[in-house]
């Protein structure tokens, strides 16, 4: 346990690699990113944007560990929304809290960190496909549109800004399942502000390029992308305080912000922190 603490807390980015090995990550980060399209509400540039956002959040210390495996990272990422993108709530949920209680004990059994490093991935991409309220929508309307309204997000990505909630706003008290539940009864609507701008009143459908960026359905992005990086942020954290890794430096942490680690992470106490903006553009 102490190597693998020595290991994880080492500072400074992943050693360079040769150009040749550079573009063979690429490759496979983005045919991995492809392959979760047809189930995925969320494409590959905003997949890759999010994975992005959700590792800018995280320790310092975890961060650059998964850097180093990034492509298992996306790995994760990649199957959890090719797998249960259209799983009912019930199989988001388990699958889930069970990831997020599963990956402490990697350490026990010295599990590889790739291994680490796909379930962190993967943890991540069932959060957010639980923060994605189109396939689970009961609205026929809503399907009807979803893979429109994917391609317009990846259209409008460049102008979305991501929001941190903060880490108590709301708390996650170490019931991940609990948690998203809660996430996911609100997205009604979010699915209702976006299908008002497909069917506005008195007319058809209208075409997703009629939406500027003052509409529902980029209002409705903005917020589903910034909750479910930031709930991937929070779980990350837990499960990283539970591994006993270092939190130094944790991009927005506050003092008072967390507890003593339970088994499944920490309990977050304070409230009123307003979102922060961790992302711009194609910074």
């Amino acid at each position: 346990m102490n190597l693998f603490r020595l290991f994880l807390r080492l500072p400074g980015s992943p050693a360079p690699r040769l150009a040749i090995t550079k573009l063979v990550r690429r490759v496979v980060l983005a045919a991995v990113l492809v392959t979760s399209i047809p189930l995925s509400a969320y494409g590959p540039a905003t997949t890759h944007r999010m994975a992005e956002v959700t590792l800018r959040l995280a320790p310092p210390s975890l961060r650059s560990a998964l850097l180093a495996e990034r492509e298992q990272v996306e790995r994760g990422i990649s199957e959890a929304l090719a797998d249960y993108g259209t799983s009912s709530r019930e199989q988001v949920l388990l699958e889930a809290q069970r990831e997020f209680a599963g990956i402490p004990g990697l350490t026990n059994v010295r599990a590889p960190f790739s291994q680490v490093a796909y379930h962190f991935g993967k943890l991540a991409g069932l959060v957010y496909v639980a923060n994605d309220p189109f396939p689970r929508s009961g609205d026929g309307s809503a399907k009807a549109v979803r893979q429109d309204y994917m391609q317009y997000v990846e259209r409008k990505l460049p102008l979305m800004v991501f929001a941190f909630d903060g880490y108590t706003n709301p708390p996650l008290e170490g019931d991940l399942g609990k948690y998203l539940a809660a996430r996911m009864a609100g997205g009604g609507r979010y699915v209702e502000g976006v299908l008002f701008c497909y069917f506005p009143p008195g007319g058809g459908r209208a075409p997703s390029s009629t939406f500027d960026d003052r509409s529902n359905a980029f209002g409705a992005a903005q917020v589903i992308l910034s909750h479910a990086v930031s709930d991937a942020a929070k779980a990350w954290l837990q499960v990283w305080q539970a591994m006993d890794g270092d939190l130094r430096s944790t991009p927005y942490l506050k003092p008072g912000d967390l507890k003593a680690a339970s088994h499944g992470g920490p309990n977050p106490t304070q409230g009123g922190q307003k979102p922060a903006a961790v992302a711009e553009g194609n910074r």
